[in-house]
This record gives C-alpha cells, sequence and structure tokens, in this order.
C-alpha cells in the first residue's frame, strides 16, 4: 500500500475562540491546498482513501483532495491529532478492502515523526508538503520514502502535468 502523509495547508494563527482545533485555512491555504490536491491527482492512480484529522484546517485541506479524486474522506481519525500511528495502522489493517492508496491529512510534528519511524528518513515537513511512502506490508510499519514534494512542485505539477522534478 502506498501511504501518502499530507500537511494541512496554511492556517490563521488564531481564531476568535482561541480554540486550536476552530483554526481555518487562510485565502493563501485555501489556495495552495487547491493546487496540492490537483498536483495529487496527476501522480495518484488507482484506489484512493482519505483520512483526516478532525481539526478544521486539516478537514478543509482534505476536502481538496476528496474533491480531487471524487472520495468523501472516509474518517476524521483522532489518532491522527494524537500522533498515535500505532492506532492509526491497526485501522488501517482492518480494512476490509485495502486501497492502493490511503491518504492521510495531519499535522507536525507528527508526520515528521511518522515519516522517520516508517522510512529511516527525515525531512522537512512545511505546510502542505506530502511524503508519499511505500509500505513494504500493510501490517508493518516499515516502508521506504517514494517521494517528497513541497507545496510549490505540487503547484507546478497541477499547472502542467509534463513538469518533472
Amino acid at each position: 500500500m502506498n501511504l501518502l502523509l499530507v500537511r494541512h495547508a496554511e492556517a490563521e494563527d488564531e481564531t476568535v475562540s482561541g480554540s486550536d482545533f476552530e483554526r481555518q485555512l487562510t485565502r493563501y491555504g485555501h489556495e495552495t491546498a487547491a493546487a496540492v490536491a490537483r498536483g495529487l491527482r496527476h501522480c495518484i492512480q488507482g484506489s484512493v482513501l482519505v483520512w483526516s484529522s478532525p481539526l478544521l484546517r486539516t478537514r478543509e485541506t482534505a476536502a481538496y483532495i476528496s474533491q480531487a479524486f471524487d472520495v468523501e474522506v472516509e474518517r476524521y481519525h483522532e489518532s491522527i491529532p494524537a500522533g498515535d500511528l500505532n492506532t492509526l495502522s491497526r485501522d488501517w489493517q482492518s480494512l476490509t478492502s485495502q486501497p492502493e492508496t490511503l491518504i492521510v491529512v495531519g499535522h507536525q510534528p507528527h508526520l515528521g515523526i511518522w515519516t522517520t519511524r516508517l522510512t529511516r528518513v527525515s525531512v522537512p515537513v512545511k505546510k502542505a508538503s506530502v511524503m508519499g511512502i511505500r509500505l513494504k506490508a500493510v501490517d508493518e510499519l516499515e516502508g521506504e520514502l517514494q517521494w517528497y514534494a513541497l507545496p510549490e512542485m505540487m503547484r507546478a505539477v497541477a499547472a502542467d502535468p509534463k513538469v518533472q522534478y
């Protein structure tokens, strides 16, 4: 299975309520999330499942991705903002039908920690960046970093799918 870890796009610094859970994407964040989603659509083939953190900024980012793939966000998973990769992996292992690609939209520092744990490779996880990991087996927390893309790269792919890096 391919696992894509996507960090949410740029979000506002704080909300009127002061709740981190309600921070929404900025205008630039919306534009970036839409471009990343279009870029991903050019890069990913086969069956796709989208999971997201339940926090607003990740739900908004995931909405662009699900729209690009014409699928619903299948689950808003509490383990994502909690940083609980073990529970998350048990849940993807228990899926009755394994997707070719599971897209997980989440937060730092967890996505960086998970990438390093799964691949033994450390990458800078900037807002709206994507880490493409090929898991060795669905039931193993080990894989290979296949690709890493900054939002600028995904924006270029979205604008011209012939662009190669």
